[in-house]
């Protein structure tokens, strides 16, 4: 049977943005090895006893240890593992090293990647977004096909890794990455999945209808993988912000010097504030809860990215004084050219508009304070829709039944709870003993006669949300493409093994 009939679907994966690209290049029969010489020397000599790196991350202990020990930043240590190896040195190079990773040929896994664009892409679609990307050029890049490649081929020139490329380049890059990788046949765009519900013990069941047609098709794979993202819609503004953002537009015209007003605290948000012509004032609001909620902008490293790290530490140093004649200060790292022009206030509220150029806020720090302001821009979030999953598989994972929006905060606590915890199976000599313990970094695992360990790091990962149901991509939190590798090789790595046991049964 074909794809529709739901036989030669083993895996679906909703959405086509850069996780379920690169996803799809692996289950194409693209297997990650490693190739080459780690700085570390303890994962070096790790991943030369394991260089199946699928065979590494699912199941070496002392790897998986020995990345948490050492981890910094926000990123999951999977995820720091694997851009280390695919770009390393990339913190003080973009350009980066050669590439420590090489694929090998194996068996592919019948799979369908299905989303709504036209094109590939996700969010790379899109068109409300800023113009300029927050990444470098070389970290967009995806594996089989660079986007050094495509620079190349498009315009006969090498590009400078170092600079930021419009969108709509990046977005017919993703475009081109499934002819160029020999993916098409896998991409069912212009395509929405209308329901996704569990059949049985071991499958699910899926209505597809094309957008132009209408034409239903059924799939029952045995593995779903949700790539949708959290990045499809605008979270509505509250009707004071509708006031004043139509207020702001007769105010533009007459005071087109005046300060902006920025209101958000991701990275469009702080796109808009660094857009800000270098002689106007700038007013941001923001939200500010660095242990719950913190900062996207607080991954930013000085080196990597030294506007949205300076601007990152304007909010905290605004977040940090108690008057407000203080929250105009500067710090000492200021590339961004902040000093003397920024206001933060954070977790403070647009109240009134009692004209067209006056902003009143409910400050943080108590009381009104009014500001005249030329332009108002809000950046206050994107959702995704889960409205396609059925009620019980969204109680399986984690999710209201009455929830049909997702946001990279969704799964996050649902993640952490199977971080905090790994499942190690013992082999004694009295027989099989299931162990479940806290992480304990100083205690080492000994190997030996009487113990063998065998570790199940995707259940330790936490990308399964439920039986056969895993996420990855900006749903997990995963909203940088560089960082997008290491849980597609921790989903790939388990679909694969899967496989090879169906396989192994019907022989």
């Amino acid at each position: 049977m074909n794809a529709d009939g739901g036989e030669d679907c083993f895996v679906l994966v909703v959405g086509s943005g850069p996780s379920a690209l690169t996803l799809s290049y692996l289950l194409s029969g693209h297997e990650p090895v490693y190739n080459g010489v780690h700085s570390d020397p303890l994962v070096h000599s790790l991943l030369q006893k394991t260089p199946s790196l699928y065979d590494a991350i699912l199941h070496n202990i002392s790897l998986h240890r020995h990345i948490l020990r050492t981890q910094t930043g926000v990123a999951a240590p999977v995820n720091t593992l694997l851009d280390s190896l695919a770009a390393p040195g990339i913190h003080f190079d973009p350009a980066g090293n050669k590439s420590l990773i090489r694929y090998r040929h194996r068996p592919a896994v019948p799979h369908l990647v299905v989303d709504s664009s036209f094109q590939p892409g996700g969010q790379w679609t899109a068109k409300d977004f800023p113009s300029q990307t927050l990444s470098y050029a070389q970290m967009l890049s995806l594996p089989g096909y660079s986007f050094a490649d495509f620079m190349l081929e498009t315009y006969g020139l090498p590009f400078d890794a170092y600079t930021r490329p419009p969108r709509e380049d990046v977005a017919a890059y993703y475009a081109l990455y499934p002819s160029k990788v020999g993916i098409s046949g896998s991409i069912k765009g212009n395509s929405t999945v209308l329901s996704l519900r569990r059949r049985d013990a071991s499958s699910f069941t899926a209505i597809i209808q094309n957008n132009d047609t209408g034409h239903l098709s059924i799939v029952a794979p045995r593995i779903v993988v949700l790539a949708s993202g959290v990045f499809t819609h605008q979270l509505p503004p509250d009707p004071i912000l509708i006031k004043a953002m139509s207020c702001q537009r007769v105010s533009k015209s007459t005071n087109e010097d005046g300060p902006v007003l920025v209101i958000g605290s991701g990275f469009s948000a702080a796109d808009a504030v660094l857009s800000v012509p270098k002689h106007q004032k700038i007013i941001h609001i923001y939200k500010w809860d660095p242990l719950s909620r913190p900062s996207p902008l607080r991954a930013c490293n000085r080196e990597t990215y030294p506007e949205y790290a300076s601007l990152y530490r304007h909010m905290r140093r605004s977040a940090s004084v108690t008057t407000a004649s203080s929250r105009s200060s500067c710090v000492t790292f200021d590339p961004a050219g902040l000093c003397g022009r920024y206001e933060g206030l954070p977790n403070s509220v647009v109240v009134d508009t009692p004209s067209v150029d006056t902003i009143r806020i409910q400050s943080s720090l108590g009381g009104i304070v009014e500001r005249k302001v030329s332009q108002l821009q809000t950046y206050i979030g994107r959702i995704g829709v889960i409205s396609y999953l059925s009620l019980s598989l969204r109680d399986e994972i984690g999710i209201g039944a009455d929830q049909i929006w997702a946001s990279k905060h969704s799964f996050r606590i649902r993640i952490l709870e199977r971080l905090d915890r790994w499942v190690t199976l013992r082999k004694h000599k009295k027989g099989w003993r299931l162990e479940e313990a806290l992480y304990d970094l100083d205690t080492p695992i000994k190997d030996d006669d009487s113990c063998e360990v065998i570790s199940d790091y995707s259940a330790t990962h936490g990308l399964e949300l439920a039986d056969g149901v895993f996420a990855i991509g900006s749903l997990v939190g995963d909203s940088l493409v560089r960082y997008a590798l290491g849980g597609c090789v921790t989903v790939a790595g388990n679909i694969f093994e899967r496989y090879q046991t169906v396989i192994s049964q019907r022989e």
